[in-house]
């Protein structure tokens, strides 16, 4: 036999596909393994608007804690489809897609443009909301255990809060509903914003370090807001990290999240929660207010006290002068040879007495002058009246045109509000 032709070939024939005849041999696979359409979840990546054909793309991820990203795969719901899930989900107004939202999908896994891919037909908004209901379920029993749910209540809320701290979307509709109801109320607020991103993936981080940057700041209390929204865009107020966080500062935190019926986490580890941002702020202005008005209460009773001693002490003083000289009189009127000796002891004791009154004149008269208007003036107070005389308390007392008079330590200045 010829030894050329018994020679082992050097490389083995093996088949070479072709990539649309592979893309195909793939497609049959997938039909065969997924026949019919299976539930998946996973997370929203890359989530986007609509392209001109009315067609969603995004993708869904499993995560690892530590490694970020396990797995990816490609979503595509078509516009048809897109228009009637949209259709069911306006049932569910506290659902709506976004970045790092965990879903269930209704989906037929195929290969489209060489790329394996779910085609979306239905979403399963129980299934995100019951998960996002049971994490924060879990994660307030895990605070109150640890008694973090108490931290920021027990902290001593500042007489007169006068410099605020404001943790929101900066120029959002939150934010200037806040610092419209603060101008508003004719307190000279000064506000430090922090702007924060407050809602989609890593949101909670953002707003946790915008709070750690406004308390740096040190105001009296910090205000975080945000407008109303679906219960999925306001996930970012549920997170653990930010309740810890809100827990950890020695200033309180007032927190408005914007929706009325559910609380979130931020809610329930705050000093106080409202339901608004416009009421976070009108509580703050109520609380000024009123402290306001108990000082000047204050300073009303410590005159009339002082004026109602005086007016004690010389009706005192006035008795008691009477009473010495009857006894004088009376002493006269007796034996002449006593008179001198009497005259004496009445002398005496007048001196004492007086010197008794004086002495109680002098305490009064010292806390007459502690309290002192003119004095209050001396310290850097003034009073402002109306021409006639009426005292200023608010800006509802001055009007545009009002003629004011306002009296300082050292004399008057006169003007006229123009506006």
């Amino acid at each position: 036999m010829d030894p050329v032709a018994e020679q082992a070939p050097l490389f083995e024939v093996e088949r070479t596909w072709r990539v649309g005849e592979l893309s195909a041999r793939i497609t049959r696979a997938l039909a065969s393994a997924f026949p019919a359409e299976v539930w998946v979840q996973g997370e929203i990546d890359g989530f986007r608007p609509p392209n001109r054909g009315g067609h969603l793309y995004f993708s869904l991820t499993e995560r690892n804690n530590r490694r970020g990203p396990v797995s990816t795969l490609n979503v595509t719901i078509l516009n048809n489809d897109r228009v009637r899930i949209e259709r069911q989900l306006q049932e569910w107004p506290d659902f709506k897609l976004r970045d790092g939202l965990e879903i269930r999908v209704r989906a037929r896994v195929e290969m489209m443009f060489g790329r394996l891919s779910l085609k979306v037909s239905a979403i399963d908004p129980q299934h995100t909301l019951g998960r996002m209901a049971a994490d924060r379920e879990r994660i307030r029993a895990t605070l109150k255990a640890e008694g973090l749910l108490d931290v920021q209540k027990a902290l001593r809320f500042p007489l007169v809060p006068l410099h605020l701290g404001l943790v929101t979307s900066d120029g959002s509709a939150a934010c200037e509903d806040v610092l419209s109801e603060l101008r508003g109320s004719g307190i000279g607020f000064r506000v430090s914003v922090c702007d924060a991103q407050v809602q989609g993936t890593n949101a909670d981080l953002s707003v946790l370090r915008a709070l750690h940057r406004v308390v740096a700041l040190r105001p009296d209390v910090v205000l975080l807001v945000r407008g109303g929204g679906a219960r999925t865009d306001l996930a970012t107020f549920d997170s653990e990290k930010l309740a810890r966080g809100i827990a950890a500062q020695p200033i309180p935190v007032l927190a408005g999240i914007g929706h009325e019926i559910d609380t979130s986490i931020v809610d329930d580890v705050a000093h106080a929660a409202f339901k608004t941002p416009t009421a976070t702020a009108a509580h703050v202005v109520e609380r000024v207010r009123a402290a306001l008005a108990r000082i000047e209460s204050t300073w009303t009773a410590i005159g009339r006290v002082a004026r109602d001693d005086l007016a004690s002490a010389d009706e005192r003083l006035a008795a008691r002068t009477g009473r010495l000289v009857a006894l004088a009189s009376s002493a006269a009127g007796r034996a002449d040879e006593r008179l001198d000796a009497r005259a004496e002891r009445v002398r005496g004791l007048a001196r004492a007495r007086l010197r008794e009154a004086s002495a109680r004149m002098d305490v009064l008269a010292a806390r007459v002058d502690a309290a002192d208007p003119v004095r209050l003036l001396a310290r850097g107070w003034s009073l402002t009246r109306t021409a006639d005389g009426r005292l200023v308390r608010s800006v509802a007392d001055a009007t545009e045109g009002t003629r004011l008079v306002t009296t300082l330590a050292d004399g008057e200045v006169r003007s006229t509000v123009d506006g």
